[in-house]
């Protein structure tokens, strides 16, 4: 964002000013105000914005003597004491003369008082853009982009931008992160190069850091802290390291850092464990190519889930991951039999145990989670989990036709004063254990189970009979009036009373 200051001796028009447009649409963001001339230089010093946007008519001394100072006042060194600062003059009509002094003062524009929105809008914009192309960084930025699109020539282009030397570029990927994330995770990166040790760019769906005669063994120092910095946002940055290059003033050897950095993200995927990829930490992959059979692997799948064999259910999507990792296929071919493989397993394990559907639900979850991974590691990390999930699940089934019963006599005894240390003693569970179990089962704790058979109960007898309120409370189970009034309006959001009248 460039930066804006805003000032006017009335405060009112100063926050008319701010709050007239949205600034940040426009690449702006205000950094501060002032009121007078004296004010105005120091915090012209103080916070050198991109942008003043100045009234002539102040008091201390005018605008015209705060541009004087800015501009043509020097420190002991002979350098102007604020570069690159540019003014947008207010004036009112009656002011021509102060206006052609600020002309040729080599201000960007004035504005007519009272400011209109259009016209403000078309300055700004007018002026972000001369900004921009005139800045240090927008200069090297143009001509990076020149120099990967290999278009970049000395002599239409201007002279070189980078120093000569070394150069080693850093690809940063932020893909399939949700939206709403990616604007911290990228301030995250900001606010980790926030001195200026490299150069910063954007190409493709890349973030690029460009080191320029930095020692190999620094950078990758460097990167290892960026990852811990990063640990947060893990399975959605990939960082890979292109190698170091003579760079001879040509761009020749940005290309080739960043080529290298570039063809590394192509196969980051297959990489389990590595904070950053370098052409040296990486292993061969041999093309193998993969003979796939979904039917088979689901149905080996499937029988190592039913004997709840734990220990070779990892091995087996072990074995996957290194078939996947010489496989020669695409990551995206590799999700796409994952998810397939999922599919199946779900369907046949479906097939074996009904009472698994109600409980496993539609398995999108899993899904989702396959298609948004970075990595093959994490893709196969999902998969393993969510079948180790069902292995969990099937020892709950066999005992489902057992507890089923217990289920029966609380929707038969809900009215008695049922408590789940009465409930263990009577069908032999641990009452720890069986609060578990009930909720596995049914979904819901065993007290709100038994609230809701309670309230039902009362709603029929509020429809169906004439018994008073406290009568219905005793007759579902409930000894206090008030706790049951307090119950039935939980559960439907209404009175015993106002429930009757209703219906």
């Amino acid at each position: 964002m460039l930066r804006l200051l805003v000032v006017d001796d009335e405060p009112i028009i100063r926050k008319g000013i701010i709050s007239l447009i949205e600034w940040e649409k426009y690449g702006y963001t205000v950094c501060g105000e002032a009121e007078d001339g004296p004010s105005a230089v120091d915090a012209i010093l103080e916070l050198k914005p991109d942008l003043v946007l100045l009234d002539l008519h102040l008091p201390g001394f005018s605008g015209i003597e705060v541009i004087k100072k800015i501009r043509i006042d020097t420190n002991r060194t002979g350098e102007t004491l604020v570069k690159n600062t540019r003014f947008l003059v207010i004036s009112g009509y009656a002011e021509f003369e102060y206006v052609k002094e600020a002309i040729n003062l080599e201000v960007d524009g004035y504005i007519a008082k009272p400011i209109e929105e259009n016209i403000l809008i078309e300055r700004i914009t007018s002026i972000a853009a001369k900004i921009k192309m005139t800045s240090p960084h927008e200069r090297l930025r143009i001509q990076f982009l020149e120099i990967m699109e290999g278009v970049y020539k000395e002599e239409v282009y201007g002279p070189f931008c980078f120093n000569s030397g070394f150069v080693q570029a850093v690809f940063v990927s932020v893909e399939n992160m949700p939206s709403e994330d990616n604007a911290k995770k990228l301030q995250a990166l900001a606010d980790f190069f926030q001195k200026d040790i490299c150069h910063k760019f954007t190409y493709k769906e890349f973030t690029v850091f460009l080191f320029e005669n930095t020692p190999e063994a620094a950078v990758k120092h460097l990167l290892e802290n960026l990852c811990t910095y990063l640990e947060k946002f893990n399975g959605w940055i990939a960082v890979t390291l292109g190698g170091r290059c003579p760079e001879e003033g040509t761009g020749l050897g940005i290309r080739r850092t960043c080529a290298e950095a570039e063809e590394l993200m192509k196969i980051i995927f297959f990489y389990r464990g590595e904070k950053y990829l370098s052409v040296e930490n990486t292993r061969n992959r041999k093309n193998a190519g993969l003979i796939w059979d979904n039917d088979q692997k689901a149905k080996e799948l499937c029988s190592l889930i039913q004997i709840v064999d734990t220990k070779k259910i990892r091995s087996f999507f072990k074995d996957i991951e290194a078939a996947f990792f010489n496989s020669g296929k695409s990551p995206e071919e590799i999700k796409q039999e994952c998810m397939a493989l999922m599919i199946e397993t779900r369907s046949e394990m479906i097939k074996k145990n009904p009472a698994l559907k109600e409980k496993l639900g539609s398995g999108k979850e899993t899904l989702d989670a396959i298609v948004k991974q970075r990595y093959l590691g994490t893709i196969i990390d999902t998969m393993t989990e969510a079948c180790l999930h069902i292995t969990e699940l099937l020892p709950l089934l066999s005992a489902d036709l057992n507890f089923q019963r217990i289920i029966n006599y609380v929707k038969n005894n809900y009215n008695e004063d049922l408590k789940l240390e009465t409930m263990g003693r009577l069908f032999n569970y641990n009452c720890a254990y069986l609060g578990k179990r009930f909720k596995n089962y049914t979904g819901k704790n065993f007290h709100t189970y038994l609230d809701m058979l309670r309230v039902d109960a009362a709603k029929k007898l509020l429809q169906d009979t004439d018994m008073k309120v406290y009568e219905i409370s005793e007759a579902v189970g409930y000894t206090n009036t008030d706790y049951f009034y307090s119950k039935f309006k939980k559960h439907t959001g209404k009175s015993p009373l106002l429930f009757r009248r209703n219906q």
